[in-house]
């Protein structure tokens, strides 16, 4: 069984792998990077998805409920955090991430969901109190946007109107990522051999990597 279960993460974390190096070459020649800007949607959409189905185990009601609950309040988020500026900072989204409602790409919600399962599954690899779990998640958010943030302003994902990342941004991630967490400790949702993880670990490194590059 043990033999099966790493056959079963061993494979999508290959895509993965793949997915994000060919990603990460492609932004940094300058004739390829059009092409990578343009198929990010689509990238987030297919490799988030090949993460969720291959940890969706046993037919895991639960992760579902989290996922839509976290999509639809992260989402919502956005939407608050666009149209008035209080809850992140006065910023808005460009055209990058694909196609928008209420000014915000749909993308962002699921990519929110993926990430916190997997800053989640880090945290639960550390700590067993859903509490210390739930700071440690939003310790992870926090040091994930701060490598993001370089990269996403440099190719277009969104704009900060004030020329600069105001605290609140960092709070309120956070804040978000604390929630979430602990709403998948009290649903009892087993994410620390999840490939959750390995996405979180890839797409971090990705962006240290890509803001290196463009430095």
């Amino acid at each position: 069984m043990e033999r099966e279960k790493i056959i079963k993460i061993n494979k999508p974390l290959v895509f993965l792998i793949i997915m994000f190096t060919v990603g990460l070459v492609g932004h940094s020649i300058p004739s390829l990077k059009p092409i990578m800007i343009y198929l990010t949607p689509f990238t987030l959409l297919l490799t988030g998805g090949i993460t969720f189905y291959f940890s969706y185990q046993k037919r895991n009601v639960k992760l579902i409920v989290w996922g839509l609950i976290i999509y639809i309040l992260t989402f919502s988020v956005e939407i608050i955090g666009v149209k008035t500026g209080y809850i992140f900072g006065n910023y808005n989204y460009g055209d990058v991430l694909g196609f928008k409602l209420f000014d915000v790409p749909l993308i962002i919600g699921f990519n929110w969901v993926v990430i916190m399962l997997g800053a989640t599954g880090i945290a639960s690899r550390i700590h067993k109190s859903t509490v210390q779990i739930a700071l440690l998640t939003g310790t992870f958010a926090v040091l994930f946007d701060l490598m993001l943030e370089p990269v996403a302003i440099n190719i277009g994902y969104w704009k900060w109107q004030q020329g600069f990342i105001p605290l609140q941004n960092y709070y309120a991630w956070f804040g978000i990522a604390f929630f979430a967490s602990f709403l998948s400790r009290k649903l009892k949702l087993d994410l620390e051999d999840s490939l959750f993880i390995y996405y979180f670990l890839i797409q971090f490194t990705f962006f240290i990597l890509l803001s290196i590059f463009m430095s």
